[in-house]
């Protein structure tokens, strides 16, 4: 390519990028606009300034502004973690949830719910006494997933196809284990509460956990923008990688580490949501192509687009009743991947 098409290109892509934080930033005050009590954006402006006592200032403060803050960290976290997935492994289907994160993190729900005394069954109802300890149970059995498949892929030489198969066997086990509680121990009202927190929702999110999240994409973010020229390797083969001074073995270790950590923490806080980690990729790639400079932070402001849209329509399209956010994800995503999908192989036929 030449110099001058070159910057051309570059041009565009920032000027793409910069149109979706843009998008981003007008779609927040409407979302906190809209539901059941609704009002404009310039009075959500006013009160977000100026808090006052007024009504719109509780539900804007106490209740959205908590859920848009969450699907603009959780979104985030999902894009760039699954681009960073599919780079190392050279899948366009891969994604931290390939690596069993939902079933481990179900299970861990399940137990949390059966050992841990995190809820006690009423006669109708499940009360939770500690919603923490559900969400860090949840976490620390995604965390043993990630564990034993980097244990299990090690003897295998941590290829993408060791670190797959690996993580489908234990995905299939802990899916049985589940199954077993929920067949023989887990009564109706606590099988319930793990499908409906399998549902995601970012409502379920407080202040504490918002923190955490925002908190460890410091290090999320940096260390995937970090290693964005040797994923452009990657993609390329191991052998380039290899000649190029850099271990194809290592960054792919590394980052399936840091991809599941944190899809792993998004998770046990706002339950599934697996789709983002799918489209957003697929949706940035189409707009910027496959150079991770700028593949890497569109998928993250896609990510955070795509989660916001989801959750605003879902609390707005039936309100007041609340669409959770997993479902709204994969019924907006799913004919959305399946047009990217058709229109890149109508692209690639035409090449």
């Amino acid at each position: 390519m030449r110099p001058r098409e070159l910057q051309r290109a570059r041009r565009r892509r920032r000027l793409i990028l910069l149109g979706l934080l843009l998008s981003l930033l007008l779609l927040l005050p409407l979302s906190l606009a809209l539901g059941p009590y609704r009002a404009s954006p310039l009075e959500v402006l006013r009160v977000l300034l100026h808090p006052d006592q007024s009504p719109l200032s509780t539900v804007v403060w106490d209740l959205r502004l908590r859920r848009a803050l969450a699907a603009l960290i959780v979104g985030a976290v999902l894009g760039i973690s699954g681009t960073a997935v599919q780079s190392c492994m050279r899948n366009p289907l891969a994604s931290p949830f390939t690596f069993g994160l939902a079933h481990a993190a179900s299970l861990g729900v399940a137990v949390a719910l059966l050992l841990m005394h995190a809820g006690a069954v009423g006669r109708f109802a499940l009360s939770i006494h500690n919603p923490f300890l559900i969400s860090a149970s949840a976490f620390l059995f995604s965390l043993l997933q990630v564990l034993l498949i980097l244990l299990l892929a090690q003897g295998a030489g941590l290829d993408a196809r060791a670190l797959v198969l690996s993580a489908i066997a234990l995905s299939f086990a802990y899916q049985a284990f589940l199954y077993l509680l929920q067949y023989f121990v887990l009564n109706e009202i606590m099988v319930s509460t793990v499908i409906f927190w399998t549902f995601g929702d970012l409502g379920r999110i407080g202040w504490l956990e918002l923190e955490l999240l925002f908190f460890s994409s410091f290090f999320i973010f940096p260390y995937f923008l970090y290693r964005g020229p040797d994923y452009d390797l990657m993609i390329a083969g191991d052998e380039l990688t290899r000649s190029s001074g850099t271990s194809p073995e290592r960054v792919r270790l590394e980052s399936v580490i840091v991809a599941a950590l944190g899809t792993a923490l998004a998770t046990s806080f706002a339950g599934i949501i697996g789709f983002v980690c799918l489209v957003a990729p697929h949706a940035s790639r189409l707009l910027v192509g496959g150079g991770h400079r700028y593949l890497l932070p569109t998928s993250a402001v896609m990510g955070s687009l795509l989660l916001l849209l989801s959750d605003t329509v879902g609390r707005t399209v039936i309100a007041p009743t609340v669409i959770p956010v997993g479902i709204m994800t994969s019924l907006i995503g799913s004919p959305l991947l399946v047009y990217l999908l058709l229109r890149g192989g109508r692209r690639g036929g035409q090449d």
